[in-house]
């Protein structure tokens, strides 16, 4: 039997236990001020009843005392909301400079996400109105605990709302502007994402989720490691997908691929970090260092049992390029993370999959 919704969902973020606090205060200071007319009302209602005092009543010509009361007590207790809900709003306006900044659009009926990395998250939405490179992208929201983000935000089409209930936040999202929200979480854990805006049709297909993860599991999904999206390959757009792509066109899956028995070259998934023993005695950590000495001088550091036959790439590949084939090989953790060299890639997410008006096909 599932267990019922919390009455109050949890609190995941710094700016939401300032909002929690604020509005609770605001929930006791009405619920108590309401009792108290209310209270006030029935008595009277009861001490004054027809019947239960003799004579007219007598012309009453007001108190000052009493209109000064019931003036500036409750213009106290309403500049407490104001006071403390600027204070609030200040807070929530003003990022920290350190903030990591994350790109969301909304679309009908989707949300895009991209980090400064250059990775790229579909959230939500229905398939059937997606590309294929769209509906393979789709995943969560991954943010860090403890570290402060920022949303940067807008709209290809009409308004939205991004939600994010957990953080106590939620702001429209707008064609033609740039609105922004940041977080600082404090909780691991995954939490919804809403449209909060009646947007069309798919409205309610427009959700998503959330996860926060902690700091050394956020580097490394920076790197490409997508478990956190359900996909034991690397995420759309980041540094380890990009050395899968270069992977692939340098032909270094024919040797480093367990196809047809026995690797003709050392197995790569799990490598990173491990101790490597080498041909003629020694052994070397297999950090980035020596995956890239690896890579440019192949014949100096030999993994044991294996021939000296692999060819160098120096000249052949630029110093981003040994990095993305470092941050593809740490992501790499069993030996099915590696792609057959007969698999076909699909495109970035935003790519041309049909040929364009004018442009001869391919022989």
């Amino acid at each position: 039997m599932n267990s019922l919704p919390p009455l109050v969902p949890v609190a995941a973020s710094v700016l939401a236990y300032d909002f929690e606090a604020l509005f609770w205060y605001i929930v006791a200071v009405t619920t108590i001020g309401g009792l108290l007319v209310y209270a006030g009302l029935l008595y009277f209602c009861v001490a004054y009843r027809r019947g239960a005092t003799t004579g007219s009543t007598p012309r009453i010509l007001g108190s000052v005392r009493l209109e000064l009361a019931w003036t500036i007590l409750p213009m106290i207790i309403f500049f407490t909301f104001f006071g403390w809900g600027a204070v609030v709003y200040q807070k929530a306006v003003k990022p920290p400079p350190d903030a990591m900044e994350i790109f969301i659009i909304g679309k009908q009926w989707m949300w895009k996400a991209q980090y400064p990395n250059g990775q790229r998250i579909i959230i939500g939405g229905n398939p059937r109105n997606m590309t294929e490179a769209e509906r393979n992208s789709i995943g969560k929201l991954v943010l860090p605990v403890n570290r402060p983000v920022r949303l940067t935000m807008t709209s290809e089409d009409v308004i939205h709302s991004f939600g994010l209930p957990a953080f106590r936040m939620k702001m429209d999202v707008l064609p033609g502007r740039y609105t922004t929200q940041w977080h600082h979480p404090t909780k691991t854990g995954e939490y919804h994402i809403y449209c909060n805006q009646y947007c069309g049709t798919w409205h309610s297909l427009m959700v998503g989720k959330m996860w926060v993860i902690g700091e050394q599991e956020f580097d490394n999904w920076l790197l490409g490691d997508g478990r956190f999206q359900g996909s034991d390959h690397p995420v759309d757009g980041s540094l380890a997908q990009e050395g899968q792509q270069l992977f692939l066109k340098l032909q270094c899956i024919k040797c480093h691929t367990t196809d047809g028995g026995r690797m003709a070259a050392p197995q790569l998934a799990g490598l990173y970090g491990q101790r490597r023993e080498l041909r003629g005695g020694g052994a070397e950590f297999a950090d980035a260092d020596y995956i890239k000495q690896s890579i440019l001088r192949p014949r100096a550091k030999v993994a044991l049992n294996y021939e000296a036959v692999m060819p160098s790439y120096d000249r052949q590949v630029t110093d981003h390029d040994l990095d993305a084939l470092v941050a593809y090989i740490r992501s790499l953790k069993s030996p099915t993370d590696l792609p057959k060299w007969t698999d076909r890639q699909e495109p970035p997410v935003g790519a041309p999959t049909e040929r364009s008006p004018g442009q001869p096909e391919k022989k």
